[in-house]
């Protein structure tokens, strides 16, 4: 078994008060979110050109009511073969410029390596390491499915864009509008308190289970070899040769 847990000299997004954010799990609360910082320095400020759905396409479901079915809304996402023998799970927050390096300079490469070709799928899981990925996590999971990694794509390549607004909500609102959301449905899951609460029970679980506390961290195999930042391809080759069966 690859051990893929030791830290190497690449940078990710971290926690820097761990009380503070203690405070934010235990409160479920978006107005005591934790501070957070990376151990890069910052991203640059010039704001990405900003990415377009075509027209047309439609990002959200067709709601009968404004209500939001959190169990549907917290399901597992997968790209790529369900069946693939090897499961890599992306813990990020939407608001991390790292994890925003892996899903516009990596991610791509990953997908034709290894995603599309059936040998590895990857399960996008929320780790926010701020108030405003959090919020950005919940607008992302009350699309429809279909269209989820899409909106994530637009709120990465977006990412200096909104967060950096005099106004975060209304940018990501803005983003929103460009998948269809209109005011209501953006305020009605902006509102979901049960959704708020799941994608934090799930960060904690991630703590809990897999001692997540950087973004991104992957895990492979639940568990069989684990890494966090944004690592070349070859990284992610390695070790799912190592964990694929023989003959797959």
């Amino acid at each position: 078994m690859l051990n893929i847990g030791k830290r190497l000299s690449i940078s990710v997004c971290t926690l820097v008060i761990l009380g503070a954010f203690t405070i934010f799990l235990s409160n479920m609360s978006i107005a005591q979110a934790a501070a957070t910082a990376t151990k890069a320095a910052p991203a640059a400020a010039t704001a990405p050109q900003e990415t377009k759905i075509p027209a047309g396409s439609s990002l959200l479901a067709a709601p009968k009511s404004l209500g939001i079915d959190v169990t549907a809304a917290m399901q597992d996402r997968v790209l790529g073969n369900p069946k693939a023998p090897v499961t890599i799970i992306e813990y990020a927050s939407l608001t991390c410029p790292h994890c925003a390096h892996f899903d516009k300079e990596i991610l791509p490469q990953v997908k034709k390596q290894l995603i599309d070709t059936g040998k590895a799928k990857l399960v996008f899981r929320d780790f926010p390491l701020d108030k405003f990925a959090l919020k950005a996590a919940m607008m992302a999971r009350c699309v429809s499915p279909l269209k989820y990694f899409d909106m994530i794509d637009v709120l990465f390549q977006n990412q200096q864009r909104w967060i950096k607004a005099k106004d975060p909500m209304a940018a990501l609102a803005q983003l929103g509008s460009l998948a269809g959301m209109d005011g209501s449905q953006f305020n009605a899951c902006m509102q979901s308190k049960g959704l708020e609460s799941d994608i934090i029970m799930n960060m904690k679980k991630a703590e809990s289970q897999y001692k997540v506390d950087a973004t991104p961290t992957f895990i492979f195999n639940n568990g069989a070899a684990q890494f966090a930042g944004a690592y070349p391809v070859t990284k992610f080759e390695e070790i799912v040769a190592s964990l694929t069966p023989k003959g797959k």
